[in-house]
């Protein structure tokens, strides 16, 4: 198993902590310039890469696209979307299509996946979804969630997640 760190990321985009408070869960730009799901504790230990959309040629070929301005090519994200409410991550596969007209997506695949990597399958109705807060497209330049369990705010800020403990005057990174 490959020990990560934040240089493994380049970006963190959003974040969804875990029913019983213990995990959080992300979606990340990696390096090769896509997006992969990754989960860590909330005491910001167990750095974990759970997609490898970014080993894909589909995406090694859309980076070369790109670097050269070059159009036509497809691109595969993974978006974190929550969790199940028995501790599951959610997560969709978004195939986007890039030519003339600009990005297209092609085809979208939800699935879930243990928080340790096993057993991905396809979401079923089945798969209860655990619902914190509703979404809230206004307040979206700062993503927050407080933990009650671990007297914690985390945040999402300039493509970082940072803590905030309750007693704490200045948030710390969460991922070192």
């Amino acid at each position: 198993s490959t020990n990560y760190t934040r240089d493994d990321i380049v970006k963190i985009t959003a974040f969804e902590l875990s029913p019983d408070e213990s995990k959080i869960a992300f979606s990340a730009i990696t390096p090769v310039g896509n997006l992969d799901i990754w989960v860590v504790d909330i005491d910001g230990k167990n750095l974990k890469k759970l997609t490898f959309q970014d080993h894909s040629p589909t995406n090694h070929i859309a980076k070369f696209f790109k670097r050269h301005k070059w159009r036509n090519f497809f691109k595969i994200d993974m978006y974190c979307s929550g969790w199940t409410k028995d501790g599951r991550i959610v997560f969709y596969q978004e195939l986007t299509k890039y030519d003339i007209w600009g990005p297209n997506t092609i085809s979208l695949r939800f699935w879930t996946i243990n928080s340790d990597g096993t057993d991905k399958k396809p979401k079923t109705d089945k798969d209860k979804i655990f619902q914190r807060k509703p979404f809230d497209p206004i307040h979206r330049a700062e993503i927050s969630c407080r933990s009650e369990k671990y007297k914690i705010k985390i945040i999402l800020k300039n493509y970082d997640l940072w803590v905030l403990k309750d007693e704490a005057t200045s948030p710390q990174k969460l991922i070192q």
